[in-house]
């Protein structure tokens, strides 16, 4: 008899649990057909900006629209309010039942739209938060670059079928014109999904110049295209995405001022990745900022030991002559590469390994001064508080959060729907 008593009670405390996940389930489904817009933001590099820029745009455009970022902070945002809200992630860390929370949380404060970072990177987590959990009407791949390559693929076309495999059926997918641009036509056309393709050209210098934060010309393509594809006229969005508060990994050039200092520091951590930390790169010497001889603090993760690599083949070697200081674990790939004589450039090689921020500090500082100060390879681990030190190296403490822009000059924008015509004007010829 007592063995039947346990066994009825293992059965029932197993299903506690199942019935959960089909309570959770169901209110999910029911929480989703109360979103009239619903928007999954996917890809590499410049997803929170995307989905910033996106949200404001909805706002603009008069929607109750919720937004959440995954990037360097995990945030939610709402229409209805200036403060944003972050999310503390539970002891077991990021999961995708965390999206069920955020999704119903949106309803719950009456929200009627919502645009989201996709926060899975392995593709079977993919394909689960889009087709089973988000069930968004349109996808935004806003880039396929070198990235995450141990979970999603070795090579460029295992990241392009993962993104693929998240195109929605019956609905709308936005992409880049990229070297994969034809097969995301061909799934989209499986799925009876309408493909918008965007092209970074269609943004002028003028109108990215408004902003009071750097942002690229391609996020800014994206964004349109997304709103283009729910029907939302372009002075609406090019209005909105001005108003777009910046991401707390937006690219800032901070000034370093204290006696005996005169430096800048370039944060550049979240561009975690070659191609993007190469075009910051170019930017800020288009931008004439002082990059004679830089100091550049390359942070690396032990969980990363891949990205490492890929900088130490793809993008150290071509910042031409530079200081180059490691910090973080596992610099293994960064120092092999100098000693083998791959990074040529490097006139100066501080290895840093395991180092605190302190000790790190005390290298660091007497090479500053008059040499702009770059920080690339990522920002989590120690690079947060490696930032934190830098702030408070200035006289004037931490710089204050980047204002946005809320009365936009008209004539910009009209500038720019003026370039869009003539640009559609010359396409359709």
């Amino acid at each position: 008899m007592e063995k039947w008593k346990m066994l009825i009670v293992l059965i029932l405390l197993s299903a506690i649990p199942l019935g959960a996940l089909i309570y959770e389930k169901i209110q999910n489904e029911r929480d989703i057909k109360k979103l009239k817009i619903r928007v999954n933001v996917n890809g590499i590099r410049g997803k929170s900006t995307i989905t910033r820029m996106i949200f404001s745009i909805l706002r603009e455009a008069g929607y109750q629209v919720v937004g959440k970022t995954t990037g360097t902070a995990a945030r939610m945002f709402y229409w209805n309010q200036a403060e944003e809200e972050e999310l503390i992630r539970r002891p077991r860390g990021v999961s995708i039942s965390e999206q069920i929370r955020v999704i119903h949380k949106a309803v719950k404060r009456g929200a009627n739209a919502l645009v989201c970072e996709c926060m899975a990177v392995r593709p079977d987590y993919q394909i689960a938060y889009q087709h089973h959990i988000i069930k968004a009407d349109v996808l935004a791949i806003v880039n396929v670059l070198e990235d995450h390559l141990d979970e999603m693929g070795p090579t460029l076309e295992q990241l392009a079928w993962a993104f693929a495999d998240t195109i929605p059926y019956n609905g709308i997918a936005v992409v880049p014109d990229c070297d994969f641009t034809d097969y995301f036509r061909e799934i989209a056309k499986e799925r009876g999904s309408k493909l918008q393709i965007v092209k970074p050209e269609i943004i002028s210098q003028d109108y990215l110049n408004l902003f009071l934060y750097k942002v690229f010309d391609n996020n800014c393509a994206m964004a349109l295209g997304v709103a283009r594809a729910l029907g939302i006229d372009d002075e609406t969005s090019l209005r909105g995405m001005l108003k777009a508060a910046p991401d707390p990994g937006a690219l800032q050039v901070i000034p370093l001022r204290r006696e005996g200092l005169q430096t800048w520091f370039v944060n550049a951590f979240a561009a975690n990745e070659p191609a993007s930390t190469l075009e910051i790169w170019e930017y800020l010497h288009e931008e004439n900022i002082p990059m004679e001889m830089p100091v550049v603090v390359m942070n690396c993760r032990p969980d990363r030991v891949d990205r490492s690599y890929q900088f130490a083949r793809d993008c150290l070697p071509h910042m031409g002559p530079i200081q180059l200081v490691v910090i973080g674990e596992m610099t293994a790939p960064i120092r092999r590469a100098y000693r083998r004589g791959k990074l040529r450039n490097v006139r100066e090689y501080r290895e840093l390994q395991g180092k605190s921020v302190e000790e790190i500090m005390d290298v660091l500082v007497p090479m500053l001064d008059g040499h702009v100060l770059v920080g690339v390879g990522n920002i989590h681990g120690i690079g947060e508080e490696f930032i934190e030190a830098l702030y408070a190296l200035d006289e004037h403490g931490e710089p204050g959060v980047f204002a946005v822009a809320s009365d936009p000059p008209a004539e910009r924008i009209h500038a720019q729907l003026e370039r869009l015509k003539a640009w559609e004007g010359e396409t359709q010829k």
